[in-house]
């Protein structure tokens, strides 16, 4: 049984969209192979694969093992609306980006491209703490062993797949197992911390959704191991905030110096201040210029 998700059109260009889940190598929680994006989510102890496909009708949806449960069915629509970005306001970017030179090329030649989001925020965070201070080809790397190795398994078509490690799993690890993983000492300390912390029920990562970025800053940068940088990813590619702007993250801020000050060197505070004329853009804006800066115009 499959729907059709998204009728094919320039609004979801659906490789471009999805071409960090294998940029930078294996993405072992969220399989994309250029054509076909699968990831294995749970309802109760019960696992199922999410098949995503474009065809020349738009994306349809698939999921295995076959079932007509509304429950699965309606889980399986939320997650790919996330990590096809659905929710953000293309269009209205668009006609944002037309009094903006630079945006406004970028909008041209990567038009359809989508900010692809967290499927959910336990997984939302340990990719970030995993990505701190490393290149990002390291990072999948070793969050795909962590995946392989504590993730719940699917068979399907004499394929295996690997659902996100659940909280309350890796809140049972050692540190010197994920050592062996070549996570640091300190990133496995901060994993761990942060499954016992949402296992144990002292965070609820499902409550922050309605909360407002303050709330949510100061809710997370209490937990050893996350601080601005993180909090401004998790607004951004979890929770989709539209003003969230990653100023501290490096490869955003190259975008930014490349694209409107020559290569010229600027603080963190002053691209905040800078991205401030995006307002509610801000975050479709960075996705734009990263993706300028990566694949060229």
């Amino acid at each position: 049984m499959s729907k059709l998700i998204v009728a094919r059109d320039d609004r979801l260009n659906f490789t471009l969209t999805l071409r960090r889940y294998q940029a930078y190598g294996e993405d072992a929680a969220n399989y994309f192979d250029g054509e076909n994006f699968r990831k294995v989510f749970s309802i109760g102890d019960k696992h199922f694969l999410l098949s995503l496909r474009e065809s020349n009708g738009g994306v349809t949806l698939h999921v295995q093992p076959p079932t007509r449960s509304q429950a699965v069915w309606q889980q399986a629509g939320l997650i790919t609306r996330k990590i096809l970005g659905l929710d953000f306001p293309l269009e209205a970017f668009y006609q944002f980006a037309v009094r903006d030179p630079v945006l406004r090329e970028l909008a041209k030649k990567f038009r359809g491209l989508r900010p692809t989001l967290a499927a959910n925020p336990f997984e939302s965070l340990v990719t970030s703490i995993s990505a701190q201070q490393i290149n990002l080809q390291f990072a999948f790397t070793v969050r795909s062993r962590l995946v392989r190795r504590y993730g719940e398994k699917l068979n399907s078509n004499g394929q295996t797949y690997y659902a996100f490690p659940a909280p309350a799993k890796l809140a049972r690890v050692k540190v010197s197992s994920l050592r062996q993983l070549q996570f640091t000492e300190k990133k496995s300390e901060y994993i761990i911390g942060l499954a016992k912390s949402v296992s144990g029920g002292q965070l609820d990562l499902e409550a922050l959704s309605q909360q407002s970025d303050e709330e949510i800053a100061e809710k997370l940068i209490a937990l050893r191991g996350i601080g601005r940088w993180t909090v401004d990813w998790f607004l951004a590619r979890c929770l989709g905030r539209g003003q969230a702007f990653p100023a501290g993250d490096l490869g955003v801020r190259k975008a930014v110096q490349h694209f409107y000050f020559t290569g010229k060197e600027k603080s963190e505070e002053e691209l905040r201040k800078f991205a401030r004329r995006w307002g509610e853009f801000a975050n479709l804006a960075a996705h734009y210029l990263l993706a300028g800066l990566a694949l060229g115009t």
